[in-house]
């Protein structure tokens, strides 16, 4: 049996530091690039679910019919009690699936945004990686996990076994390197500038040992 089984959309949106923390605890990964391939396991053959960001949306089922059967996949996977993380597109999948709403911000947050963590009892900052334009509400019975002043619905969790994050604290100084050359006048909003970005390379480090902190809870 698998121990996580990751579903990834696109090829430059990886699981990023998710891998890492796999590694050094010993557990076994296995990707799913779900817009070409068929599922590879079947539900009796892993034991959690982690889900990748991407540049599509979750209301764009007409161009992306694969969306479709993915959220049945992660329905299932949560009403068989399976641990579910999601990344910024798979947050905003998480949201949908579980009641909430999903919708086009109309501006962009993009680079690292000081968030208020919520999940230790003295709520306090963190910077954390963002490239989203849409958002969602949170789902019914969920807890809010982080809140950001440019868009307060940062991370929920729900239960013990189900944790969405907006942003993403799965970045590596690779992938935010890269994401620095792509910025670009169109990205209107809140969007750090790439000396900026470069700048706030340091920042990764703490956004890091919270996400593994997260991730040790979850799983």
């Amino acid at each position: 049996m698998i121990d996580i089984l990751i579903i990834q959309h696109e090829d430059d949106v990886t699981p990023g530091t998710a891998l890492q923390w796999a590694a050094e605890r010993g557990l076994s990964t296995q990707i799913w690039h779900v817009a070409r391939d068929p599922q590879p396991l079947e539900f009796n053959q892993f034991k959690a679910l982690i889900i990748c960001g991407g540049s599509m949306n979750t209301f764009e089922e007409a161009e992306n019919p694969w969306l479709i059967a993915e959220k049945d996949f992660i329905k299932k996977s949560i009403d068989l009690g399976k641990p579910v993380f999601g990344l910024c597109l798979g947050s905003q999948l998480l949201a949908e699936v579980l009641g909430g709403s999903v919708y086009p911000l109309h501006k962009w947050e993009v680079g690292f945004v000081p968030v208020q963590m919520k999940d230790e009892a003295n709520p306090y900052e963190l910077h954390v990686y963002h490239w989203h334009q849409c958002g969602f509400d949170l789902p019914p019975g969920a807890e809010y996990l982080a809140e950001g002043e440019f868009w307060r619905n940062q991370a929920f969790r729900m239960g013990s076994k189900i944790y969405a994050t907006q942003f993403h604290p799965e970045t590596t100084e690779a992938w935010v390197r890269e994401c620095a050359e792509d910025i670009d006048p169109k990205y209107e909003g809140l969007v750090q500038s790439k000396q900026d970005m470069l700048e706030s390379l340091p920042l990764l480090k703490p956004m890091q040992a919270w996400f593994f902190k997260t991730l040790d809870r979850w799983y």
